[in-house]
């Protein structure tokens, strides 16, 4: 949240790194890090999911509902083929849904190495809670019921719901979530690969993990919280505007309406 979708580069730019930290946990600092220390576009899952091209909504929302059910060769694949199309272009990817799906992706690409960026559990479910909260409230399904990308919300938090109860046995986001997700990582990625990073540490290990220099301007800080409240409220104003809209042209219809029938009828 708070970020626009990202762009691909060039097909075969060379997928680095697989961002494997649980949301909230600074994935868009680590993000805007990325893309300056890597030179290319990050791939921010959540964004792109629920915000991008039609075409990569459409193959998250195909990924997501196939990864649980993969059974067959020709199911894994697929899984395969999907992920590669989406994250084509990218050196990274980041946040939920790709951060639940490292091994999936690992094996799409092998080379790349894994960050998870971490924080202590307390102040990570209180920002999380912060999210929900917002995100959770009666009126925001009806306010944006008419934007196009936001009816998409529904049908992706169904997805998401299937992916959780598969990997962690709970088919939302919970306060345990991010112990059995770091506990996951530390059993599916091997040692060598994993690398665990708090972006409160600025540039200089997160540089040693790239083995690149440190670069010489300050290091990103997202606030992800003042963002993704700026989202939300820009989605409630562009929801109310639709709903003017729709409610003005029914206004007028009706009118319309009146008036021929007074006319051929009174």
């Amino acid at each position: 949240m708070g970020q626009q979708p990202s762009l691909p580069g060039p097909p075969g730019t060379k997928f680095r790194v697989i961002g494997a930290g649980m949301s909230r946990t600074g994935t868009k600092t680590l993000n805007e890090a990325l893309t300056i220390l890597l030179k290319g576009p990050v791939h921010d899952s959540g964004i792109q999911s629920l915000g991008g091209p039609v075409d990569q909504i459409g193959a998250w929302l195909q990924i997501m509902a196939l990864a649980p059910k993969v059974q067959s060769f020709s199911d894994q694949k697929k899984l395969d083929w999907l992920l590669s199309s989406v994250l084509d272009g990218y050196v990274a990817t980041m946040d939920c849904p790709a951060a639940t799906l490292t091994p999936e992706i690992m094996r799409v690409y092998p080379d790349a190495i894994v960050i998870a960026t971490t924080r202590d559990e307390i102040s990570w479910w209180r920002s999380m809670s912060y999210m929900n909260s917002m995100m959770s409230t009666w009126y925001l399904p009806l306010v944006v019921v008419f934007l196009h990308k936001s009816q998409v919300y529904g049908l992706w938090m169904l997805r998401f719901s299937g992916i959780m109860k598969w990997r962690y046995n709970s088919e939302k986001i919970e306060e345990d979530t991010l112990r059995k997700h770091e506990q996951h990582l530390r059993d599916t990625v091997p040692p060598e690969k994993l690398f665990w990073y708090n972006v409160s540490e600025g540039w200089e290990p997160l540089c040693r993990i790239l083995n690149v220099p440190v670069p010489d301007i300050p290091f990103p800080h997202n606030n992800d919280q003042i963002n993704a409240s700026k989202v939300v409220r820009d989605h409630v104003l562009a929801g109310l505007i639709s709903w003017i809209f729709v409610l003005s042209t029914l206004a007028i219809a009706i009118w319309i309406l009146k008036s021929w029938y007074q006319r051929y009828f009174s």
